[in-house]
Order: structure tokens, then C-alpha cells, then sequence
């Protein structure tokens, strides 16, 4: 009888633990994050990848790991933009990256992280402990599988890309 209650118990105690584990809300508006972003002073973490789960294919393995998926769902803002849809490949477009992920600093307004291709789940981890806390940005990082010279963008006083921006009212963050 003692080991039948420890044993419910302990399974018990596993399912609730496991139904605690929090899950990012992904919105796919990239407008409505950005306003949520600086009216929450949190940054933004934006999946780029292909289909309906594909935020998932971005990074290896094909699955957020459980400690991530936490800090995303306290700490972010988090868009997943599908580039098989017209609008995903054009604000993909606009951030330079097919697959990958981009963080900003906190508010939403300049790139912290621009990663191309597929992060390694313990690197994603360390970037969302990073830029989680991040205060100020002085350049974005960038990493990943194909990194290119950076663009040239709007200095970091305009929230907008001069002449070439289709993004959302102009705000895609701005790399440093």
C-alpha cells in the first residue's frame, strides 16, 4: 500500500510538473509584437522558418528545449514568421535571413542577435539568457551558418529602414 501511494504520488507530481512548464504564445503580426515589446519593455525573439510549426525546425533537433521555451513564453515576445507565406518571405527578407532567429534589445527597436540557419538548442539558451537581461546594445551580433557583411542601416536614433523598408510601419530593428 505504501509503495502503490509513493508511486502515485511520484507520478502525479511528474504530470504536474510537466503541465507547469510554460510554452511562448507566437504571434505571427509582426505590428502587434513590436507594440507589445515597448509597451512591456521586453524584447523580441523572431523564429524564421517554413510551415505551420517550422519556429520549431530553426532549431536543432527540430524542438525548443524546455528551459528556453520558458524564458520565450516569460521574457520575450515571441513572432514566428512562415516564409511559405508571401508576407513571412518579405519580412524575412527585410531581416536578411530565410531560417534563423533575430532577438532585439529590449522595446523591440534595435537587433541584438541576427542568427542564419538552424541554432544549436544550448546556444539558443545562452542567447536567451543574454539578451533577456540586455539593457543597451551597442552592435548585433551576428552568427550562424551564413553570416554577410552587414547592410548598411538608419542610424540608431530612427526606428526605420531609410528607403527600403516594407516592414510593418518601417520598424524592423535596427542592427548596430
Amino acid at each position: 500500500m505504501i509503495f502503490t501511494t509513493t508511486f502515485a504520488a511520484a507520478a502525479l507530481s511528474a504530470v504536474l510538473s510537466t503541465a507547469a512548464i510554460a510554452t511562448p504564445t507566437w504571434q505571427s503580426d509582426y505590428t502587434t509584437a513590436l507594440a507589445a515589446a515597448s509597451a512591456q519593455q521586453k524584447p523580441v525573439a523572431v523564429f524564421i522558418g517554413r510551415g505551420e510549426a517550422g519556429y520549431a525546425t530553426v532549431v536543432g533537433g527540430g524542438a525548443i528545449p524546455a528551459d528556453a521555451g520558458q524564458m520565450l513564453a516569460k521574457n520575450f515576445v515571441c513572432v514566428y514568421v512562415d516564409t511559405d507565406t508571401a508576407a513571412g518571405k518579405s519580412l524575412a527578407g527585410q531581416f536578411d535571413v530565410t531560417k534563423g532567429v533575430v532577438i532585439s534589445c529590449k522595446g523591440g527597436n534595435v537587433q541584438a542577435l541576427r542568427y542564419t540557419g538552424t541554432v544549436a538548442p544550448a546556444a539558443l539558451t545562452g542567447y536567451l539568457t543574454k539578451y533577456g537581461e540586455a539593457q543597451a546594445v551597442a552592435t548585433t551580433e551576428k552568427a550562424g551558418e551564413f553570416v554577410v557583411a552587414p547592410a548598411t542601416y538608419a542610424p540608431a536614433s530612427q526606428n526605420f529602414y531609410p528607403g527600403f523598408s516594407t516592414c510593418p510601419n518601417g520598424r524592423c530593428p535596427n542592427a548596430r
